[in-house]
């Protein structure tokens, strides 16, 4: 994945995404996409348009098709890595939001990257309850009342 100017500020707006996908944009969050933007530059400083990007983010009028579609044709490898920036940005705070977690889903369709190539980046909630005898006790009725 190239890092042309263009690009790092929609790889800033995909990762600023992950940091108010749960509706509160945190410090801890804010300081890990900074960290990992400088590692992608390989640079002390981060550029004067990306920090003005990170300053002005406004997430209602944020649109990750948009975004993403600078990506689309990208080798799988290269969407991987920029998915494992979102995770890390939205991991950053300790706290995985069930709405961080569905923007991680929308960035990786809007990718195009198929849901097996990225689930264990995401969080995975396996119900495998058997109520099957909670109900039948429940069609028994109440239980007598007692005698006196």
């Amino acid at each position: 994945m190239t890092t042309s100017p263009d690009r790092i500020l929609a790889i800033t707006d995909l990762l600023l995404g992950a940091s108010h996908a749960d509706g509160v944009h945190k410090g801890d969050e804010e300081a890990a996409l900074r960290k990992l933007l400088r590692g992608w530059l390989k640079a002390d400083e981060l550029p004067e348009a990306v920090d003005e990007r990170i300053e002005s983010f406004k997430i209602a009028s944020f649109d990750v098709k948009r975004a993403a579609a600078d990506f689309a044709g990208d080798p799988a490898d290269s969407k991987r890595k920029l998915l494992e920036l979102v995770a890390a940005v939205r991991d950053a705070d300790g706290e995985v939001d069930l709405d961080e977690d569905a923007y991680l889903h929308d960035v990786a369709r809007a990718l195009g990257v198929p849901e097996d190539a990225y689930a264990d980046l995401v969080l995975s909630i396996d119900i495998d309850m058997d109520f099957s005898d909670n109900v039948a006790a429940l069609r028994k009725g109440p239980p007598p009342i007692p005698k006196k």
